[in-house]
């Protein structure tokens, strides 16, 4: 056998160890991941035959489980309901298990032809069941309790409005008295008080407790990551955001906290329930999956708060709120400030830059009451921030005018110098210290600006005083893209175009500011670059043509007030101002790049600069960078 073909130790070695390896790993996969799904589904797959056998075999279940109208299911319990009503609510509260599972908006709707109205709650067996339940629980099994299938009866008004609270009660025949009373304010606060009467002889104990089902997730969630959508609480000092994926891995979740709140949350609305504080309680996500359908789990909040005693002959209450409403910032910092609920207010998603987004929502929602127009009031809101950063982006256009103005000066050298690289690399240098040219000093400021654009953008992308709210025109929603499109000619062409193509009016105007800006900065000295810059604008133009009308309004306004300030620098300054085509200075840096070195000057700079950092004074580029002057080497 010839040598060659012998197979080397190392070889050996590392194939043994691989093969090791590999079985490692498919015993481990097989073991923790493979037999465990596999089992999960066998599992789910038994589940769902059991269940289909059990409807075959019993037709009331199948009626059960068969989805029905929400208006049918409302009407169809119609006798055995409590009207809700006030100014900005219409539902009604099932005295079956005393649910709150009928609320919808007066003020919202669904689309901007304002047809139907935007549903909160929704019984059991509709399209997306969602509803509010209370109640106590026992220790003691053979107490009587009210449950879900409790029929409650109404003691005085049938109506809850701002003005008139209702009062249910249910005697479990123990000797047990249950009492509720419903509270509506003005808004979409609910206070729910509840009273237990003990007629027994004999001390009872129970745990009041609170919940907020939900079966299936709403179908309009984004699931973006600038925006939390679904379950959300502030418990104790901690915020807690969970999402429906880990919702459903981490099936139950529980904090202990004598205060707080906890909310199932969609962009603009959500429902929350906030125990009676000062009271220990145990607030719990938690997600039960349905055996028939993956789709249908069922998500709940809840929260069970501390065992009230309750001696022979007396009664006991328990107070807590339920908020079922639109998330105006405004109002859940009132309610927060009123009702003691801390931090109501973060139900709002400000995200990261909140110390920005907050104060810019407050200004946002004073001009759009002041104006009575939501557009108006960006552009108002843009005047101002631009006034704010006006000497961040005065020292930044300063900055361009002046290497615009070195402009002719930089060509000059390059066409001299242009084989030698230390030497125009030093004379560039001795011209920016010459001149006052700082080419970092227009960057930095608008880096600066870019956490206010964001923070800008989550304001106009969160708040509900966005939400279908009209500018002038063809701008119906501000919180929507721009409807119009370039591509049917803004919609005097017969046909629709598809959703990539919609670039309208507003960002056609952005790209004119933005084309515009760039032929006042000075161009990159390296071609390419130059090339790029040439199509950025049109690339912001296409991603920004997909954001939301009221940003691209921003961004134009901004852009045009640019635009105007670094026309003004650039004449005090006597700066020439070449808008179209291309400059003679441009084509002169065109033809030096081409015979000049292939490293960009700044970038050398850059570069000579870290060195000397690096090296200190007595290094060669401390030289290059500050040569002696040639006058005292000829002397010498």
């Amino acid at each position: 056998m010839n040598k060659n073909d012998e197979m080397h130790p190392n070889d050996m070695r590392n194939l043994i160890i691989f093969g090791v390896v590999s079985i490692l790993l498919y015993f481990g996969y097989s073991t923790y991941i493979l037999e465990p799904q596999q089992e999960a589904m066998r599992k789910q797959a038994e589940a769902r035959a059991q269940v289909q056998q059990d409807i075959a075999s019993n037709p009331q279940l199948a009626e059960q489980l068969t989805q029905i109208d929400r208006t049918e299911a409302v009407l169809s319990s119609q006798n055995q309901r409590v009207q809700i009503e006030n100014a900005h609510l219409s539902g009604s509260l099932n005295l079956t298990g005393a649910r709150l599972d009928d609320l919808s908006f007066k003020d919202y709707f669904k689309t901007l032809k304002s047809e139907e109205n935007v549903v909160l709650f929704s019984p059991a067996r509709t399209k997306l069941p969602r509803y509010a339940e209370y109640g106590w629980l026992s220790a003691d099994d053979s107490i009587k309790t009210p449950g879900k299938d409790t029929q409650w009866n109404v003691r005085g008004n049938s109506t809850l409005s701002s003005d008139n609270p209702v009062i249910l009660y249910w005697d479990n025949g123990q000797g047990i008295i249950f009492e509720r009373e419903y509270a509506l304010d003005q808004d979409y606060m609910i206070r729910v008080s509840q009273r237990v009467q003990n007629n027994t002889g004999k001390e009872v104990t129970l745990y009041p407790y609170g919940l907020i089902a939900q079966r299936g997730i709403p179908a309009d969630i984004m699931n973006a990551w600038v925006l939390h959508e679904g379950p959300i609480a502030y418990i104790g000092e901690e915020l807690i955001e969970v999402n429906y994926g880990d919702f459903e891995k981490k099936q139950t979740q529980s904090l202990n906290a004598s205060s707080g709140w906890i909310a199932l949350t969609e962009k603009y609305f959500a429902a929350s329930l906030i125990p009676q504080h000062g009271v220990e309680s145990k607030y719990r996500f938690n997600f039960t999956p349905d055996a028939v359908s993956q789709e249908r789990g069922l998500y709940q909040i809840d929260y069970l708060s501390a065992a009230v005693v309750i001696p022979a002959g007396e009664n006991a209450m328990r107070s807590s709120h339920l908020f079922a409403g639109a998330k105006q910032a405004i109002l859940l910092g009132d309610y927060e400030d009123n009702l003691g609920i801390h931090h109501f207010d973060l139900m709002v998603d400000f995200g990261w830059f909140y110390f920005m987004t907050k104060p810019f929502y407050y200004i946002l929602h004073w001009f759009g009451e002041f104006t009575g127009n939501m557009g108006l009031a960006i552009i108002l809101l843009t005047l101002l921030i631009r006034s704010a950063v006006f000497p961040l982006t005065n020292t930044s256009y300063r900055s361009f005018a002046k290497m615009k103005k070195v402009t002719p000066q930089i060509v000059e050298l390059r066409e001299k110098f242009g084989d030698d690289k230390m030497t125009l690399q030093t004379k560039m240098m001795e011209l920016y210290q010459r001149e006052g040219v700082n080419p970092m000093a227009g960057c930095f400021p608008i880096l600066l600006q870019i956490p206010i654009f964001f923070a800008l953008y989550k304001v106009l992308f969160v708040t509900i005083e966005m939400r279908h709210a009209p500018f002038f025109g063809w701008i119906e929603d501000l919180s929507a893209r721009d409807p119009t499109s370039l591509f049917n000619l803004f919609g005097l062409l017969p046909y629709d175009v598809p959703g990539f193509l919609t670039i309208g009016i507003w960002p056609c105007l952005m790209l004119v500011a933005m084309i515009i800006q760039k032929r006042l900065n000075p161009p990159p000295q390296d071609k390419i670059q130059r090339d790029m810059m040439n199509i950025f604008p049109f690339v912001i133009t296409i991603v920004m043509s997909q954001f939301a009308a009221g940003l691209v309004i921003y961004w134009t306004f901004s852009a045009y007030i640019s635009v105007i300030q670094q026309v003004i620098i650039m004449r005090s300054l006597g700066v020439p101002i070449h808008l179209f085509g291309e400059s003679e200075d441009e084509k002169k840096m065109d033809k030096a790049v081409e015979k000049g070195p292939d490293v960009h000057p700044l970038a050398e700079m850059a570069e000579q600069e870290a060195e000397d950092a690096i090296f200190g004074d007595d290094e060669e580029p401390k030289q290059i960078s500050k040569p002696k002057p040639k006058k005292s080497k000829k002397k010498k």
